[in-house]
């Protein structure tokens, strides 16, 4: 995890830089905000022109393929084999407001590069609870946009409020990213918030929150880099393969449910 010291942390050619001294702990109101819309942000984790360093690093990172081979795609789990990875999902400005939602002892599950070309295909609304094999299936996320997220390119949609239901899943058409989707009848839409962000910026949501993307209609591509963190009374019930583990980013193992590991050297 990186510390909060004036240091610029090296990935190859990039650097990623840490402000001293600086906490991200979230305030009492924003506590009780994400407790009512499960959601939160967008927030800061660096600036455009700093993400746009940390992109070149990204896209060499994605063409190279995985190391580490926990599913059989570069866009997953990258930060067991790529430091840079690793510093990104873990960065205090995450970790922190994650430690004020669920507590201190939280765990680096997983992290997904979702890369939408042009063209690229909808996500269906959808709660991720359904699809990971957790007990209980707590969790939260962040995403993060690495490339600009605008309405045309595919910006994430949230409805807030949608966690507090537990959703039926039923397939979806053909042509969906997703082969399972909430079930129509029950996703009211009216309320949608549209995630648009600058490179750099994340927001925060949990397992239950319904969410989703549209076709990117644009010419630009689409990057974000989700970052899937546990507290520690998760048990993951199946890894994505037997040489995945997760990384400690905060706190302790009190209850030692979980399979650990050392984040990849710097």
């Amino acid at each position: 995890m990186i510390n909060c010291e004036k240091r610029k942390v090296a990935h190859g050619m990039t650097t990623l830089n840490v402000k001293p001294n600086e906490t991200f702990a979230l305030s009492e109101d924003e506590r009780l905000a994400f407790r009512d819309n499960g959601y939160l942000g967008p927030f800061t984790l660096c600036s455009p022109e700093e993400m746009a360093e940390i992109r070149v690093e990204l896209d060499r990172i994605l063409g190279e393929g995985a190391k580490v081979i926990s599913e059989q795609s570069p866009a997953h789990n990258r930060h067991l084999d790529c430091r840079l990875v690793h510093d990104l999902a873990s960065h205090p400005a995450i970790v922190q407001r994650m430690a004020s939602i669920v507590g201190p002892d939280l765990f680096l599950w997983r992290t997904h590069f979702w890369v939408k070309e042009p063209g690229g295909a909808e996500i269906p609304w959808h709660q991720d609870y359904n699809y990971w094999p957790l007990e209980p299936a707590v969790i939260l996320s962040a995403w993060i946009a690495i490339d600009e997220a605008r309405l045309d390119n595919s910006a994430v949609q949230i409805i807030p409020g949608s966690h507090r239901t537990i959703l039926p899943h039923v397939p979806s058409p053909q042509g969906m990213a997703f082969g399972e989707m909430a079930d129509p009848s029950r996703v009211d839409t009216s309320k949608a918030v549209d995630m648009v962000l600058k490179p750099g910026e994340f927001f925060l949501f949990n397992e239950r929150t319904l969410h989703h993307s549209f076709k990117n209609t644009s010419t630009d591509r689409r990057l974000g880099l989700a970052s899937r963190v546990i507290p520690g009374i998760v048990n993951v019930l199946r890894y994505d393969g037997d040489r995945h583990r997760l990384v400690k980013i905060s706190g302790e193992d009190r209850l030692g449910f979980n399979q650990l590991c050392d984040p990849p050297s710097a």
